[in-house]
């Protein structure tokens, strides 16, 4: 793999999971922000790139690396910006969403902490590695549905 792609993809995935990591804080929202990380992110990585011309997927081969990794990256910043910010808003106002979650994230150990976000980790990244692969399929079913009407058009 490009190492100027997989630099690319690793800072879009790390913005748009610490972007996420702070809206799930928020009552609500912090729903559709799992979702989103879960399994929108890579297809969101993969099409902002496309459409910026820094990447272009041709295999599914690549499809299915470039979300895996996203997934794995994204995974990785929401979830140390979700807990800081969760943190902050228990100690400062003594206010939680999610009793569970801040008492795991004030309260337990951190390797307990790092076992359990690796395996939320590669959980995101098998998602998003699907995500990713039908994001290849769609891009290529509008591409050639494209050349299509544009080739019977010609004559």
């Amino acid at each position: 793999m490009n190492k100027v792609i997989l630099k690319n993809l690793s800072l879009c995935s790390l913005a748009i999971g610490a972007i996420l990591g702070v809206l799930a804080a928020i009552p609500y929202i912090g729903g559709i922000a799992l979702f989103s990380v879960l399994f929108l992110s890579a297809p969101l990585v993969i099409l902002f790139l496309i459409m910026a011309g820094k990447m272009d997927i041709t295999t599914t081969k690549d499809s299915i690396i470039n979300g895996a990794v996203t997934g794995f990256f994204a995974n990785i910043t929401f979830t140390f910006a979700y807990s800081v910010v969760i943190a902050l808003v228990y100690l400062i106002f003594k206010y939680t969403t999610n009793y569970f979650l801040t008492a795991m994230i004030i309260n337990s150990p951190i390797w307990l902490f790092i076992i359990v976000v690796l395996f939320i980790g590669v959980l995101t990244a098998t998602t998003n590695a699907f995500t990713g692969f039908l994001t290849y399929y769609i891009i290529n079913l509008i591409r050639d549905i494209y050349e299509r009407k544009h080739n019977n058009e010609d004559i």
